[in-house]
């Protein structure tokens, strides 16, 4: 191997330490619980815990230091598998999940010409490797998604809110991220995911709905927040606005909704091979992608909102979602 090959995949393997999958294809949704309840309660106790801990050492104020402040107490909560307490009591089992062995799973057959991340040796003995599925309300998703929301959705909200980056420019960042080491890249895990997409938009909305300075990209209508609010010095919890990930968790995020692409032609005929193994054993469903154009139509309809700040009036939904299925990525005009 050339020093040039060995540094990038150094560059990348560190990088993409935290680029993760999930197969939402091989079980039927049916039989993924619905955890929303148990979620979204951890969720408002750990800001509760959050809040406690800030007010015993510092009083608030509308100032931006202040406002970091929390945000960075709250990613002890609302963060990856390695911090994040969400994130991490459903990759151990303390909610209920649906795991998936790699070798099991529609990724079964990746090698490192695929995707080094879930194709090398010992890739199958991670309990990374592949991430667990759980339901929020009616929609399957992989726990991954809540690590995009909550890391990449903060990257997204301070980009946008906190620096006055244009929408358009943070989303491209995103993109571009996810082509590289969250993903698209033969030296990640070869899968260019538009659900992640749509969980780091999501995330970012997450974030601003948190204190609600600022109405929601969507529109005033979709405002969720604020969660918590400071007053006289003190952070204080919004008990009449607690936090339901089904606000943000959507079909969109579901990838055989909204259909990932690969790295190579050799991977995507690997994935459809998958994929038609599976229609073979089991005709009782369908492991077509997108699993309903239906559903993912009147999910993307809240999406269809046009950026303001796009000179060319593009509007969301054509950053983060792919209605044509599953393709190879152009890592240059893709969008």
């Amino acid at each position: 191997m050339n020093k040039f090959l060995a540094a990038a995949l150094l560059c990348f393997t560190c990088g993409a330490s935290r680029a993760a999958e999930a197969d939402h294809f091989t079980v039927d949704a049916a039989k993924v619980a619905d955890i929303t309840t148990e979620l979204n309660n951890m969720a408002n106790d750990g800001l509760s815990t959050a809040i406690d801990e800030l007010n015993s050492s510092e009083n608030c104020d509308d100032s931006k230091a202040s406002e970091e402040r929390l945000y960075d107490r709250l990613t002890d909560v609302f963060s990856n598998h390695k911090k994040g307490e969400l994130v991490r009591a459903i990759i151990d089992g303390t909610i209920e999940r649906t795991v998936i062995p790699l070798k099991s799973s529609v990724y079964g057959e990746w090698d490192l010409w695929n995707g080094f991340l879930l194709g090398r040796i010992g890739a199958g003995k991670s309990p990374l490797a592949l991430f667990p599925l759980i339901k929020v309300g009616d929609t399957m998703i992989g726990a991954d998604k809540l690590e995009h929301m909550f890391g990449q959705g903060l990257i997204y909200f301070k980009q946008h809110y906190l620096e006055d980056r244009p929408l358009v420019h943070v989303l491209k960042s995103g993109i571009f991220r996810e082509k590289t080491f969250l993903g698209g890249n033969i030296l990640a895990t070869g899968v260019f995911s538009y659900g992640d997409l749509s969980a780091n938009f999501n995330g970012m909305r997450f974030w601003n709905h948190m204190l609600q300075k600022r109405d929601d990209v969507l529109g005033p209508e979709q405002n969720a927040g604020p969660y918590l609010f400071c007053r006289a010095g003190k952070w204080v919890k919004n008990d009449e606005r607690p936090i339901d990930f089904r606000t943000y968790v959507d079909p969109t995020m579901q990838e055989s909704m909204n259909c990932s692409k690969f790295a190579t032609e050799g991977s995507l005929r690997k994935f459809q091979a998958a994929l038609a193994e599976r229609q073979l054993r089991d005709k009782s469903r369908s492991f077509a992608c997108p699993l309903d154009p239906a559903l993912l139509g009147r999910a993307a309809k809240k999406y269809e909102v046009t950026i303001e700040d796009d000179s060319y009036g593009s509007t969301i939904d054509h950053w983060i979602i792919n209605r044509d299925g599953n393709g190879k990525v152009s890592y240059f005009n893709e969008f």
